[in-house]
C-alpha cells in the first residue's frame, strides 16, 4: 500500500514538473502606466486566457507629468511581465527603474509623429487624445503583446482589428460633426488637446496653464485674455481632472463661457471599461458642437 502511494506521489510530482503542464501555467501580468492605456490594453487583451491587465496610477491621477510613484507602484511593476508606457517623455520617472525590472516594455507612442511642447523643449506626450493617435497606440500595444506572448498573437491581432474598427468609425463620426467648425479658435486648459485639434481642424490659440507644474501668473492670464479677444474665441475649455479657478477668472474677464473637455485620463476600472474612450470622445464631440454653434 505504501509503495503504491509513494509511486502516485512521484508520478504527480513528475507531472507538475513537466514543461507546458497546466500546473506550470503562469498568468501574463501586464501593467499599464495610466488610464487611457489601460482601456486600450484591455481591448487588445480581451478574452485572452491567462492575461491580467492592471493600471499603475489611480484612475483619477490625470496626466502623469508630475506623478509620484508609490511603494505599491514599484511592487506592481516588479511583478509584471509586460509594462506598457505612453512614452514621448510622459513617464520620465520610469526611465531609471524599467531597465532593472526585466519586463518587456511597450512604448505605445513609438513611431508616432509628435508635436512639440508649446513653452518647453521636448515633445507633447498627449498622443491618445487624438483618435488617430489612439489607433496608433492600440496597434503598438497589439504588436508588443503579440511579440511577448506569441501563443496568443492571433487573438491580439483580431482584438486589435475589432477595436481599431470602432475607433475608425468614431473618428469618421467626429470629422463629420466637427467639419462645420474647421478653423475655429479655442482655448484649452493645457496642451492635452493639441493633437485632437490638429486632427479635427480646430486651432488652439492659447492654453490656460502652459506650465503643468505651476498655476498661471497674472501676466500669463492677461496674455490668454488678449488671445481670446483677438481670435474671437467662443468658448473656454476646462478639464474635469484639474481645478478650474484660472479658467473661471478668464471667463469673468472676457465674458466667454466655460465648457469641459475630457482628455480621457480618468474613469472606472471595474467593470472593464471597454467602451470608455469611445464614450468620452463622443461626449467631447457633443460639447464642442454645443460650444461652437
Amino acid at each position: 500500500m505504501r509503495k503504491r502511494i509513494l509511486l502516485a506521489v512521484m508520478a504527480a510530482s513528475l507531472l507538475f514538473a513537466l514543461p507546458g503542464c497546466a500546473a506550470e501555467a503562469r498568468p501574463l501580468t501586464i501593467t499599464v502606466t495610466f488610464y487611457p492605456l489601460y482601456v486600450a490594453a484591455i481591448n487588445v487583451a480581451r478574452g485572452v486566457e491567462g492575461v491580467q491587465v492592471r493600471c499603475m496610477a489611480q484612475p483619477r491621477a490625470g496626466c502623469l507629468h508630475d506623478y509620484q510613484m508609490t511603494t505599491a507602484d514599484r511592487r506592481a511593476l516588479a511583478g509584471s511581465a509586460v509594462v506598457i508606457r505612453n512614452g514621448a517623455g510622459l513617464e520620465g520617472f520610469l526611465d531609471k527603474l524599467l531597465p532593472s525590472l526585466g519586463a518587456v516594455v511597450i512604448d505605445a507612442s513609438e513611431g508616432v509623429a509628435l508635436l512639440p511642447e508649446r513653452d518647453a523643449e521636448g515633445d507633447n506626450p498627449h498622443v491618445w487624445v487624438s483618435v488617430s493617435g489612439m489607433i496608433a497606440q492600440v496597434k503598438n500595444i497589439a504588436a508588443g503583446l503579440s511579440a511577448a506572448d506569441p501563443e496568443h498573437a492571433a487573438q491580439y491581432a483580431q482584438n486589435c482589428a475589432d477595436y481599431v474598427g470602432r475607433l475608425e468609425a468614431l473618428g469618421q463620426e467626429m470629422r463629420l460633426a466637427l467639419a462645420p467648425y474647421a478653423g475655429f479658435a479655442i482655448v484649452t486648459f493645457h496642451e492635452a488637446f493639441d493633437y485632437f485639434a490638429a486632427e479635427f481642424g480646430l486651432r488652439v490659440v492659447a492654453v490656460v496653464q502652459a506650465d503643468h507644474a505651476s498655476a498661471p501668473s497674472a501676466w500669463e492670464l492677461k496674455e490668454v485674455a488678449q488671445a481670446i479677444r483677438q481670435e474671437n474665441v467662443r468658448a473656454l475649455f476646462a478639464e474635469p481632472q484639474y481645478e478650474g479657478a484660472s479658467v473661471e477668472v478668464l471667463a469673468r474677464e472676457t465674458g466667454v463661457p466655460v465648457y469641459t473637455l475630457d482628455a480621457a485620463v480618468s474613469g472606472p476600472l471595474s467593470p472593464p471599461p471597454y467602451g470608455a474612450y469611445l464614450e468620452i470622445m463622443r461626449k467631447n464631440m457633443d460639447t464642442l458642437v454645443e460650444a461652437l454653434s
